[in-house]
């Protein structure tokens, strides 16, 4: 750990002069105050655990345990540090309930074996997390868990946590919307376009109830504002997660201006397994990614388009650099090494510019077992990637930013 973050505070020196110059240079053509602007530095740790038990029929798996949370790097934390130790308290917190969590699921895993030999599955819980928006305003990201237990089902859910960057406070969902009536009304309207299968009756009451009571799940977007809805929330389990996206552009008046205006550049990771509803047209558009065979498929408003490509675990960024639309998708090749395929976005369409033998997940090979960090890029001006290297290998971090035609330039 103590490795990257040397590392990284050296090239950081580097994108911040940079920065600091291009900031520098725009506000003396303009004569007005600097303009919002996308910040990076962010990162999550992973920590992974097997947990293992012996009986009278040999030995056995009780537990998986992943957990992560997001961190800034050593410039970004003297740069905000407010925000820093807010997330290192939620990282304490989150770390010490997963630690409670696996002592607890560890009995319950005991307890299932000997009930239900016949049935018995290793026991499963992940804690992940997620960027949705990072500048010089507000860091807003997701934190999403999964509990696979001896039920019949797992349970999931996602927490939107939305901060101030220069105090690291809790930013409240009044502070950005102006008429909390109308937003429920346009929140559960969008539902009932997205979900129209959905079995929800009272779903209207119960999403204004929410309102009323200050229980409304959601994170800010460089475009808008999502609002999630775990299992049970409004719906059965069946329904799953459910999502509104409201966008800016769509109800302007609804917003505060504060958090309505966003960096001219920006980046924003999202799940490979969930849809992304953000605008790259002008208008509405649904992105959305998903491995078929030896085919990745990037479907936009519906339309499908696919390219040759065996990847795993996929983990995209669309990125908006000045008005030009890109898209990043790190992922597993059959071979084991990570790649990061780059496409342009042309409207609805998406051209295959480059396969990178780059990564954003950095691998430090210690003994006794590998230490994993993802990077995330928020920020297209500066962010860090690895040179992929072979499994079992560390890789090597370098500094990075999206060119004027959508690769990558160093330095």
């Amino acid at each position: 750990m103590q490795g990257i973050g040397k590392r990284k505070m050296l090239c950081g020196k580097q994108i911040c002069a940079m920065l600091c110059a291009a900031l520098l240079g725009l506000g003396c053509l303009s004569g007005t105050a600097e303009a919002d602007q996308a910040i990076g530095g962010f990162f999550k740790q992973i920590r992974q655990a097997n947990d293992m038990d012996r009986d009278g029929q040999g030995e056995y798996e009780l537990l998986h345990q992943s957990f992560a949370a997001l961190s800034l790097d050593k410039e970004s934390r003297q740069r905000y540090p407010a925000l820093a130790r807010t997330l290192d308290n939620m990282a304490k917190q989150q770390w010490q309930q997963a630690r409670k969590t696996r002592e607890d699921m560890k009995n319950e895993a005991r307890s299932f074996r000997e009930n239900n030999p016949k049935y018995y599955h290793p026991l499963t819980h992940d804690v992940d997390v997620l960027p949705r928006r990072a500048d010089d305003k507000v860091v807003s990201f997701l934190s999403m868990e999964y509990i696979g237990g001896s039920g019949v089902h797992g349970m999931y859910g996602w927490q939107g946590v939305n901060l101030s960057t220069a105090t690291g406070e809790e930013i409240h969902l009044s502070q950005v919307v102006l008429d909390m009536g109308r937003l429920t009304d346009v929140v559960t309207k969008r539902l009932r376009q997205d979900y129209p299968q959905g079995c929800y009756a009272e779903m209207e009451e119960l999403v204004h109830k929410m309102a009323l009571q200050d229980e409304l799940n959601w994170s800010l977007d460089p475009k808008g504002i999502t609002f999630y809805f775990n299992p049970y929330a409004i719906g059965p389990y069946a329904a799953g997660l459910m999502e509104a996206t409201v966008l800016f552009a769509e109800e302007p008046d609804l917003f505060t201006e504060t958090y309505r205006e966003t960096a001219e550049s920006y980046a924003q990771p999202f799940p490979d397994w969930y849809p992304l509803t953000t605008s790259m047209t002008g208008g509405r558009d649904m992105l959305a990614l998903r491995q078929e065979g030896k085919q990745l498929i990037i479907e936009v408003n519906g339309t499908v388009h696919s390219f040759r490509a065996e990847l795993d675990d996929l983990h995209p960024v669309l990125i908006d650099k000045e008005g030009q639309i890109y898209l990043y998708v790190d992922g597993i090749s059959s071979e084991g090494s990570r790649r990061t395929m780059v496409f342009r976005m042309e409207g609805e369409k998406p051209h295959h510019l480059a396969t990178l033998p780059y990564t954003f997940l950095h691998t430090e090979a210690v003994s006794p077992a590998e230490q994993h960090y993802w990077n995330f890029l928020t920020n297209p001006d500066g962010f860090y990637m690895d040179r992929a290297g072979k499994p079992g290998t560390s890789t090597k971090t370098d500094i990075c930013a999206v060119g004027e035609n959508g690769l990558l330039t160093f330095g």
